[in-house]
């Protein structure tokens, strides 16, 4: 083999050599190409799902400060109803029945430890009519009578440094708290019957 041929076959070899190494080195570009590409959809994916997560948060969020809103609305709106109500119920008392004074006194007065002097405060008017029931009902109990000075319907009776209030606003406070749980259980079977979920 003479030297032209020698160098032939190393030129060859040498191409053959560079083409194996480019090929490689395409090979090794392609698969580090698709590792990043795998890779960057990898990040992508997990940013999306953090971004997905934090959305998702936020929404709840607002979605619970709604809930919440709309149960404060609602409670407040049912305790300005359950006020308006006991107003009502106490304008509607009847304070001027015939019947009422003579069966709250026969509560009343009973109760009034007669060793003690008793006081009976009763709505203008009425001293007369308590008068003649005292005299009737408990002859010789040592009490004085005197007006309240306004309307309430009902008596209070001192004696001994205790005060026996039964007044009609002086029942509807201490029957109150049981009329207010009916009352707002009721309020809310009616917003559970109209599909809200604020509770009371």
């Amino acid at each position: 083999m003479g030297y032209a041929d020698l160098l032939r076959g190393l030129e060859e070899e040498a191409a053959r050599q560079a083409a194996a190494l480019r090929a490689e080195a395409a090979r090794e570009s392609e698969r580090l190409v698709a590792e990043a590409r795998a890779e960057a959809g990898r990040l992508r994916g997990e940013a999306l799902a953090r971004a997905r997560e934090r959305w998702e948060a936020a929404a709840q969020r607002r979605r619970a400060d709604a809930g919440r809103d709309r149960d404060r609305s609602f409670l407040e709106a049912a305790r300005q109803l359950l006020e308006e109500a006991r107003a009502e119920a106490l304008r509607l008392l009847e304070p001027r029945r015939p019947d009422l004074l003579p069966r709250l006194l026969a509560e009343a007065v009973p109760a009034a430890d007669p060793g003690h002097e008793i006081e009976v405060v009763v709505d203008p008017g009425q001293q007369d009519g308590t008068w003649a029931w005292l005299v009737q009902e408990r002859p010789g109990l040592p009490v004085a009578v005197r007006a309240a000075a306004a309307a309430r319907g009902g008596v209070e009776v001192r004696w001994g440094g205790v005060v026996l209030d039964d007044t009609l606003p002086a029942r509807l406070d201490k029957a109150w708290p049981d009329v207010e749980g009916r009352a707002a259980a009721l309020l809310l079977e009616g917003t559970a019957a109209g599909g809200g979920d604020a509770r009371l």
